[in-house]
């Protein structure tokens, strides 16, 4: 047993480990298009909230709490603990239009809300009774990069590392990182497992200031020190290679399909829904542009002429339209192979999950590139200057561009590798 520091100790005694009966959901009756409709009604305040959200690195307490009384972060919460269990396809069209008034409020929320999944899909009825405790209040950034070491004890695990470009951090009530198991050297690669660890169990590191883009996002790094955890809210997986053979955890525990998922599908239609949502923000923003330049005195040659914005604007509103379908078929894939896999294993292979995520990704390529047209056609004046939206966007995508999620050409050789292994 390890005690070499003082430990940190998170409370386990949240809820009670012998519950049965299933959390109350705040509002019963909540349908996946009135929830969606919530996110449309909050645009003109995610608009108008823009540049405070960029400045503080986040959205302001205010909409967290217009997030959680809209119900937001229940989404893809299991029903058992007091969530909507919406599938994939209602979150996505929720952070689209969120994002569609704020890019970087849309990753923060996202990136927050969305891995109520993961913790249904991975952890068991011990673990999430703990999880979820007895108000059902999740929310929690995924780094599935093995940034620290977890080091098992009689009782629980000792969790040590530091987590970068933890995304939905402000607001979340837990953290879920991958770790590597402490133990004997075998001369393989280490085990690795994942983490929950509670918010009185983690520190915030504020050092998301200085990027170029999605400033709104929350992408801070977060640190744990000697921080102990009950043992059920560690399991021996992979984030990268989730172990789905004969049903997660989740899908027992549940009985939904969606939580017996590989992640790679999973994440990409996160980060699809926030772009494709920047996309038509940006669509807005020229839209209200081009009104202002057609009601603008003509002042002859060189200025442009109508057809100079007509054509970007139909170019870029049909890359959209492609892309936005695509991430809702692309959502809907990756349910239905979660479904078949549940029933025949060998039909949802790493192929399979890569396949859904290439997808997603040309998908965010589009939106991006729809950006890219407008914030050109718009010209200088209106695209360029401190302050103007068109200049958010653009800065937006610009560092999504940089997201390791996002190098279609890496998944493209993934998927090669694995069609086409070497021979001996």
């Amino acid at each position: 047993m390890v005690a070499t520091k003082k430990l940190n100790v998170v409370s386990a005694t949240k809820t009670n480990p012998n519950r049965i009966a299933p959390l109350a959901k705040p509002e019963p009756d909540l349908t996946p298009a009135q929830i969606i409709q919530r996110a449309i009604d909050l645009r003109p305040l995610l608009l108008q909230d823009q540049a405070a959200a960029e400045e503080r690195g986040t959205y302001s307490p205010e909409m967290h709490e217009r997030f959680r009384e809209a119900g937001f972060y229940r989404i893809l919460q299991p029903a058992m603990y007091g969530g909507y269990e919406f599938d994939l396809t209602v979150f996505s069209r929720v952070i689209v239009e969120v994002a569609r008034g704020c890019p970087g409020t849309g990753w923060c929320l996202c990136l927050a809300s969305g891995h109520a999944l993961n913790a249904a899909a991975l952890f068991d009825k011990d673990g999430q009774d703990i999880i979820f405790g007895d108000d059902g209040e999740f929310a929690a950034p995924a780094r599935g990069i093995p940034g620290g070491l977890a080091t098992e004890t009689d009782d629980g695990w000792i969790i040590n590392g530091t987590w970068d470009y933890c995304s939905g951090s402000p607001y979340s009530t837990h953290a879920i990182v991958g770790v590597r198991i402490a133990g004997p050297a075998t001369g393989g690669p280490p085990e690795l497992g994942i983490a929950i660890v509670p918010r009185s169990g983690w520190e915030l590191i504020d050092n998301w200031r200085d990027f170029i883009g999605m400033r709104a996002s929350g992408s801070n790094s977060i640190r744990i020190e000697n921080q102990w955890i009950p043992k059920p809210l560690l399991v021996r997986q992979n984030f990268f290679a989730i172990n789905i053979d004969g049903g997660t955890e989740g899908y027992k525990l549940h009985g939904n399909s969606m939580y017996s998922g590989r992640m790679f599908g999973f994440f990409q239609t996160e980060i699809t829904s926030i772009l494709v949502g920047a996309g038509f923000a940006a669509l807005d923003e020229f839209e209200r542009v081009m009104g202002l330049r057609a009601s603008a005195p003509k002042l002859g040659p060189p200025m442009s002429g109508a057809a100079d914005f007509h054509r970007p604007y139909g170019i870029a509103l049909g890359m959209l339209e492609a892309a936005s379908n695509a991430l809702a078929a692309g959502a809907r894939s990756y349910l239905d192979y979660c479904e078949r896999g549940v029933n025949e294993p060998a039909s949802y292979t790493e192929f399979d999950d890569l396949r859904i995520q290439a997808g997603l990704q040309h998908a965010a390529h589009l939106a991006e590139d729809a950006v890219q047209i407008l914030y050109s056609a718009a010209g200088t004046s209106t695209s360029a200057k401190n302050g103007s939206r068109l200049q958010r966007y653009y800065r937006d995508i610009s560092m999504a561009r940089t997201n390791p999620g996002l190098q279609f050409d890496r998944t493209a050789m993934q998927m090669a590798a694995r069609k086409f292994p070497e021979r001996p």
